[in-house]
């Protein structure tokens, strides 16, 4: 399969590309799977109302047919095409936080195709922030089932570059919007129970922000703090180490075997011992890549104070150490 190129396109000048956005529309009416780039990472889209489109988005990716995919919409109003029963606290959480790197569960409308729900009684919805994301939604006229744009297993794709490392020839397109803005996914939150809002996945959106929101608390369900095993997290062939200090690092470094080491931290590194890759929450799936493809035996990653200020990136760092 021939894998079609649109773009670049520049986010600013949104009205040049049109042309690019129109054609991976049609991509998409056709039952063909495009990916792009939203504010977070790059997804894989394919519209909701083609279940074969569906059904190869779950070949492409390798993708557990277990694993509902999520859904985006241009707006709220499309929101009751794919879910029902809409709590007050989805308009709240829009007005804060739509379009943005929110997800939100919800319980599904009964005519959404069980395939992208995979039999669950939810659906997870949102609105992306990204304009090449949004115009493209708006053009193909139909909400669209986006996981994100890489092979289960791999990490998540921040660039064209990275779709195209994982997916080349497995799909119709690739809209090319250069670099996300964000680099970091969604933080997703179940209403389910709209009396008890919980956090499944800790993102972009921290727990406080939600809090003043809904003007009441929310817990983080337990399992978003922890590897879930079933969740297609990244998997690298190098060893992860977490250390609290260069000392530390140091320390280690002289105590165990030579080997090839790619060394992480915000800061540039004061030791030798490894090649250095500067970590931020932006670049931190662009480094998994790079130890991925440059075959590194061992990642040292530096958590300093101001890293651990990051809930997202420490807890992610936490679940690949663990691996």
């Amino acid at each position: 399969m021939y894998t079609e190129y649109f773009g670049p396109i520049d986010r600013e000048k949104l009205s040049d590309a049109n042309h690019h956005l129109e054609a991976a529309a049609r991509k998409l009416q056709q039952g063909g799977l495009v990916a792009f780039p939203t504010e977070t990472t790059y997804g894989l889209g394919a519209i909701i109302l083609n279940v074969p489109a569906i059904e190869r988005l779950f070949a492409a990716k390798g993708r557990p047919a277990d694993r509902s995919l999520p859904v985006q919409v241009a707006n709220i109003e499309q929101v009751k095409f794919v879910a029902k029963d809409l709590p007050s606290e989805v308009f709240a959480l829009a007005k804060r936080f739509l379009p943005g790197p929110l997800t939100l569960v919800l319980k599904k409308h009964p005519n959404l195709c069980s395939k992208v729900t995979a039999g669950k009684e939810t659906v997870a919805i949102r609105i992306p922030s990204d304009p090449i994301a949004l115009r493209l939604i708006e053009l193909t006229g139909c909400p669209l089932a986006v996981p994100s744009a890489n092979q289960s297993g791999k990490p998540s794709p921040t660039t064209a570059a990275h779709v195209l490392e994982d997916l080349n020839g497995l799909i119709e397109g690739i809209v090319d919007g250069g670099e996300t803005e964000l680099g970091i996914e969604t933080t997703i939150l179940s209403l389910e129970d709209p009396m008890k809002p919980t956090i499944l996945r800790v993102g972009a959106i921290s727990q406080k922000e939600i809090e003043e929101a809904l003007g009441r608390q929310v817990t983080i369900h337990p399992a978003a703090l922890l590897l879930d095993r079933n969740s297609c997290f990244p998997k690298l062939r190098s060893t992860v180490r977490l250390f609290a200090s260069w000392d530390e690092m140091k320390i280690y470094l002289k105590l165990s075997a030579p080997s090839k080491r790619l060394i992480m931290s915000e800061e540039p590194a004061p030791i030798e011992g490894g090649d250095h890759f500067k970590l931020s929450a932006k670049s931190f799936y662009e480094g998994l890549r790079t130890a991925n493809r440059d075959g590194y035996v061992e990642v040292l990653v530096l958590c300093d104070p101001q890293l651990k200020r990051n809930a997202f990136l420490l807890n992610r760092l936490k679940q690949i150490a663990s691996t």
